[in-house]
């Protein structure tokens, strides 16, 4: 019995000191010191939204990855989502994701991986394009923080 209880005790110290001195876990989240950011933006019509976007942002050093849904809710025209990343009132990068109809998912990587710093700010704007005019979203501002 004394064996199984000494064999016990060395597991549960182990695992103790496993968890007390740990070994780093590999994952995305070790590797940035910034929250992720979600959006959500409309474009309003008097029933709800021409379109929308929605996702979100996931800080880096330089870069953000940046995922989510762009839709068009009407039958004819189009809808972008406009994504612009900042340094200070700098732009440094930008992109864009448009679907005709439905829905559409992306993926996106904004920034510049050799500019020290990176940049703190990504400006987030969607619109919906019809063949007389476009209507857009007030847009959102998101910081690295």
């Amino acid at each position: 019995m004394i064996s199984i209880r000494r064999a016990a005790a060395a597991v549960a110290l182990a695992l103790t000191l496993g968890a007390v001195v740990g070994v780093p876990a590999a994952s995305a989240k070790a590797e940035s010191a910034w929250a992720d950011d979600f959006f959500s933006l409309c474009v309003p019509d008097d029933a709800g939204c021409y379109g929308y976007t929605h996702g979100w942002i996931v800080w880096g050093n330089r870069t953000a990855s940046i995922s989510g849904t762009v839709a068009n809710e009407y039958a004819s025209g189009f809808v972008t989502a406009y994504f612009e990343a900042y340094a200070g009132s700098t732009k440094i990068d930008s992109d864009t994701r448009s679907v005709s109809s439905g829905t559409r998912g992306f993926p996106i990587t904004l920034g510049n991986p050799d500019l020290v710093g990176g940049f703190d700010r990504t400006k987030v704007t969607v619109c919906w394009h019809g063949t007389e005019y476009q209507v857009c979203s007030r847009p959102q501002h998101h910081w690295r923080d």
